[in-house]
């Protein structure tokens, strides 16, 4: 990548090393007794902790945080990195910036002096995709070189900054990794990706979690960021593919968020530019700006930051084969993202690298020195960063005291499914929004709102996070100079109420917060029952999750089919049999009665359905998302890999009915549903390939043989969106699929919440609302088409305003069609969602049309 050969990117930040720190600190090489970095050679999750731990224990400049337990139970960790005072006092300088955020404790003259005073705080984020190996592995050299850099500079790093670093945001995946690549090393198969998800739950989906914090890394390093340490910039530092330029950096391409301060985006492309000049001045080639990675996206476990009023940077290194070379002969190299049409200079590419070799030690050194020239930028701004800081929390409360909204309220009570209130409160405060209580019954704009309501004005420093996730359902649609939409990057609808089927109003009158009287949270209260009967509200999504977990307790539950309006659905127990279980009523949604004559009839015995769920070789992420739901509820899987068992005949579909009762192909695309992910036909000789009984999917027609012989023995087969078409056609479905392979001139949808009108006498509608918000991700239509059996159409697409928020082409195609069916197939039946019900793990308010499935 360098015009001549390379030096080690840490001679390069070690400069000058002072005796005293140098002769106490080891370096990589020398704890290792060997170069980090080398072919074909990856460092373990406990090796990497091993020299973290012996260099922060050697050194007063450096202590490990433990930060808590990753999905899998590793240690997640923090080094934090600044000079000898910097560490003894970091308390004290976390507390200054505390001030810079708490605007109303600090005038201008006080923001100024803690700007000269201060530390400002930078953040590094390392590794969150596993097969992306080089920053996770330079991390023992960006530390050592932080520590020991004695030259003018390295010292002015640690005296203008406090260094947060995570060497690695999934360890789980890591160790997945590199034992795949170790068992696989000087086979066909090396450098291939793993056969598993690299995250147990989201595999390369794991930074889509920035701002709902389902997995337990995205929890631990929100709470970091926008509740321990409030850092002022964060480099999240990533690879992409092979074969384009050698590194991204920002500025970002369009759109940008309207909801976003100015300052965010202007400060991250001074630092951006300015890492650019001095990588191109130590000889590094291929470096581009301004194109494929956009700045409109709070999905990003770094973007989220944005809307925190905090530069959230991005850095993308070209990769290798994991820890394998690769070389690149002339004109092998491709142009990449808008903007970059021709492999060529360009003022966004300045100077392409022309090709050769490409090693894991080539992406480490340009991460180590990447990670310098923020230090560097960061270091020269310290009093810009901490006083920009200060400048944007200000404009975000004076923003929320002068112009609409002025704030949020959050109904308990008059909710459909009272949980949903509580979780928007959960999500906000996790993302550091400050959420008040009120007991009082109030009235603002001709609206009443019974006591006991959550109050979030909208005066607080993350009030772009506020309205980004509460107010504002448009995307931004932006012209490229051909007169096309610029694509967006990835989904495009993030609004939580809409996600999570909750009720929440806009307060415009500011003379309507004089009669708020902000209180504490409420003690949810949990039944104590000695007889009769509990009657859990099929409304509250966690009613769900209690009957799942009663019915692993052995007790028996009912679901009521007949009743009042809004009973029907609900769940039904013993009181005698649930107090004798243990199991902790987590619904706030229920009732006691006493059985009367009436019920004879009306109520039906649930039982705990077998659940097996199909999961590719190769992974797929929305098995993981559904598989991390289930389980949270309580429900019980088996998952079913390509021929474990077998599905190649009728036969074999009768055998797995005796021990499944459900089983559910997950959102994968028919080609890896069919056949695999890995290359079919011949190959090339420039793939990795899997061992042959790797390379296989559920099949075709002889799959859907033996999977329809398994409904029709009485099982029952959901099937979730991008794996409608591969059913209807394998199992010979009388539906059409519509949108299926349709140009994206013509409709466009990457992830979009679209209105749907709902048949509440099916039973997969129980306890929804007749209208909900559906989850679109480049989904499908259905077409039922005449056939002897009665097939049920639950849910349609609205016929107008179909879209509720985010990208939306084409809406018309749409409209009215419907998006979700119950087809009986002799004695079982197939349930296909033409949308996502649990996209992610965060569309929570449709979550009961899945559950409703296999609870019937």
């Amino acid at each position: 990548m360098k015009r001549s050969c390379p030096a080690v990117a840490l001679g390069i930040l070690c400069l000058v090393l002072g005796t005293s720190v140098a002769a106490e600190v080891r370096s990589p090489e020398e704890f290792f007794g060997h170069p980090v970095g080398q072919d074909r050679e990856l460092l373990s999750w406990d090796r990497i902790l091993d020299y973290l731990r012996d260099l922060s224990e050697e050194s007063d400049r450096a202590t490990m945080v433990d930060l808590g337990p990753t999905t899998e139970g590793r240690p997640f960790v923090m080094m934090v990195l600044s000079d000898e005072e910097g560490i003894a006092r970091s308390d004290a300088y976390r507390g200054m910036v505390r001030e810079l955020y708490a605007v109303d404790r600090s005038d201008e003259n006080r923001a100024r002096k803690i700007a000269t005073e201060g530390k400002a705080i930078v953040a590094f984020s390392l590794g969150v995709h596993s097969t992306e190996v080089g920053a996770s592995q330079a991390s023992l050299e960006m530390v050592y070189g932080i520590v020991t850099d004695e030259s003018p500079r390295g010292q002015a790093i640690r005296r203008d900054l406090l260094i947060l670093i995570v060497p690695c945001m999934n360890p789980d995946g890591l160790e997945i990794v590199r034992e795949w690549y170790e068992q696989t090393k000087g086979t066909p198969a090396e450098g291939s990706p793993p056969l598993d998800l690299y995250h147990p739950y989201a595999g390369h989906d794991n930074n889509r979690d920035g701002f709902f914090n389902n997995l337990r890394e995205t929890s631990h390093w929100s709470r970091v960021l926008y509740h321990d340490w409030l850092p002022q910039m964060i480099v999240d530092e990533h690879q992409m593919g092979t074969s384009g330029p050698r590194l991204f950096l920002p500025p970002f391409d369009d759109p940008i968020s309207d909801s976003v301060h100015p300052l965010v985006y202007s400060q991250l492309a001074a630092a951006g530019q300015q890492v650019v000049s001095d990588l191109t001045a130590l000889g590094y080639r291929g470096i581009v700006t301004e194109t494929i990675f956009t700045a409109e996206w709070p999905g990003s476990v770094r973007s989220t930051a944005f809307w925190h009023n905090m530069l959230g940077i991005l850095s993308e290194v070209a990769s290798a084969r994991l820890a394998t070379p690769l070389h690149f002969a002339p004109g092998s190299l491709q142009a990449r993202g808008r903007g970059l049409s021709e492999y060529d200079r360009r003022t966004n590419f300045l100077e392409p690298w022309p090709g050769g070799w490409w090693r894991l030690r080539d992406i480490m050194d340009i991460e180590v020195d990447l990670t310098r020239g923020f230090l560097r930028w960061a270091s020269q701004h310290k009093e810009d960063l901490l006083l920009h800081f200060w400048q944007m929390n200000r404009d975000a409360v004076q923003k929320g005291q002068s112009e609409p909204p002025y704030a949020f309220v959050i109904p308990a009570s008059q909710q459909l499914d009272r949980g949903s209130a509580r979780r928007v409160v959960e999500i906000l405060r996790a993302g550091g929004v400050e959420v008040g209580f009120t007991a009082d019954d109030l009235e603002f704009e001709g609206r009443s709102v019974r006591g006991g309501a959550w109050i979030v004005r909208a005066d607080q420093p993350f009030r772009p996070f506020l309205l980004e996730m509460l107010d504002r359902p448009e995307y931004p649609m932006v012209l490229d100079d051909a007169g096309e939409v610029i694509r967006p990057y990835d989904v495009t609808a993030w609004n939580l109420p809409l996600l999570l089927g909750a009720k929440v109003l806009r307060v415009t009158d500011l003379r309507s917060l004089d009669q708020v009287t902000v209180g504490v949270d409420p003690e949810g209260h949990r039944p104590e029952l000695e007889r009769g009967w509990l009657q859990l509200s099929a409304r509250d999504l966690r009613s769900f999750g209690d009957a799942c977990r009663m019915l692993g307790a052995g007790v028996e539950v009912r679901r009521l089919s007949h009743g009042e309006e809004g009973e029907v659905g609900d769940f039904v127990v013993r009181a005698e049999e649930l107090r004798a279980s243990g199991v902790e009523i987590r619904s706030e949604s229920w009732r006691v009665r006493l059985p009367s004559e009436s019920d004879a009839g009306r109520s039906e015995v649930v039982r705990a359905p077998r659940v097996g769920i199909f999961a590719p070789f190769g992974g797929s992420m929305d098995e993981g998302w559904t598989r991390m739901v289930l389980e949270r509820f309580g429900f019980s899987l088996r998952r079913l890999r390509p021929g474990q068992p077998e599905l190649a005949s009728p036969e074999d579909g009768v055998r797995l009915a005796q021990r499944m009762d459900v089983v559910i192909l997950p959102s994968v695309d028919s080609s890896q549903l069919g056949s695999g992910i890995q290359t079919e036909g011949e190959p090339r000789l420039q793939d990795a390939l899997w061992p042959e009984r790797f390379r296989r999917g559920l099949g075709g027609t002889e799959a859907g043989a033996a999977l329809k012989a398994f409904v029709s023995a009485g099982g029952e087969l959901i099937v979730l969106n991008h794996a409608v078409p591969w059913a209807v056609e394998n199992l010979g479905l009388p539906v059409v699929v519509g949108l299926d392979g349709v140009d994206r001139n013509e409709f466009y949808a990457p992830g979009t919440l679209v209105r749907a009108r709902l048949d509440l006498s099916h039973p997969l509608s129980w306890g929804m609302p007749e209208e909900a918000a559906f989850y679109f991700a480049s989904g499908y239509t259905l077409r039922p088409l005449a056939w002897p059996e009665k097939t049920e159409v639950v849910a349609t697409y609205a016929r107008t305003e179909t879209r509720l928020a985010g990208f939306l082409h084409g809406a018309e195609k749409l409209a009215g069609r419907p998006a979700l069916v119950d087809i009986p197939v002799g004695s079982g039946r197939v349930v296909l969602f033409a949308f996502s019900p649990q996209r992610r793990g965060q569309t929570e308010g449709t979550y009961k049309l899945l559950f409703n499935a296999l609870l019937r």
